[in-house]
């Protein structure tokens, strides 16, 4: 079902503009990392404890820990029971320009653990050395070519649940001529299928499309329906 149904023609996505939320089961697929931590606080018992395993080509590790403790913890806000649009419409107040978007596709992740600094247990990455990483936050950081036959064992060596975020640029890198495939079909595929191998074992999924990072609209769709359909659904793009 949408949870945030898209307009068409698909306008930009970039860091902080947000087109659509599609939720299948535990699966939610956005254009938009921002609303992977709304998606998460939607599906699991925010007081319980997780895993994190993040396949993506940056560490999507910043965070604004002042803006943070003066916009959610000091005014009172329940982060988790907010609606999607009152999610995305928190600000950051900026000295002499217009406030922006407090959650961006690259600090999501870190403003969640100031709000919740008891949720993520273990975290394993997976990237591209893109980005900052947090000091001691990331446990175990993992290679492309282990990533295919690996998930479920790594899963299944720790008792908690996981949350299992991925975005589709991982597949992908920068040319002089723009952005190309650097994994391909039969790779996702494979990953895929570990996936499916370890779903006992993940509480949630968030799926990310990232088109600018991807070379576009039509690649990223492409690839959000190839991994959506080896995780048994269709994506209605």
């Amino acid at each position: 079902m949408w949870i945030k149904e898209p307009n068409f023609p698909l306008g930009e996505s970039f860091n902080d503009k947000l087109n659509f939320v599609f939720k299948q089961d535990n699966i939610y697929v956005m254009d938009n990392h921002l609303a992977a931590s709304w998606c998460w606080m939607d599906c699991i018992d925010i007081g319980a404890v997780y895993n994190l395993f993040h396949i993506d080509r940056h560490y999507d590790l910043l965070h604004f820990p002042n803006t943070v403790q003066t916009q959610i913890v000091d005014v009172g806000i329940q982060l988790n029971s907010l609606t999607l649009n009152e999610y995305v419409a928190l600000r950051q107040p900026m000295a002499g320009s217009p406030d922006a978007a407090l959650f961006r596709w690259d600090n999501y992740i870190g403003n969640l653990n100031l709000v919740y600094p008891n949720l993520f247990g273990f975290k394993y990455f997976a990237t591209h050395n893109e980005g900052t990483p947090l000091n001691d936050f990331i446990d175990n950081e993992y290679e492309i070519k282990d990533l295919t036959t690996n998930i479920e064992y790594w899963m299944s060596q720790r008792e908690n649940k996981w949350i299992l975020n991925l975005d589709i640029d991982y597949f992908f890198a920068n040319s002089e001529e723009g952005k190309y495939q650097m994994l391909t079909d039969e790779y996702i595929i494979e990953l895929c299928k570990n996936i499916n191998q370890a779903r006992k074992h993940i509480a949630v999924i968030t799926i990310c499309l990232s088109p600018e990072c991807c070379g576009g609209w039509d690649i990223s769709i492409q690839k959000a329906k190839l991994i959506c359909e080896q995780l048994g659904f269709e994506l209605p793009l």
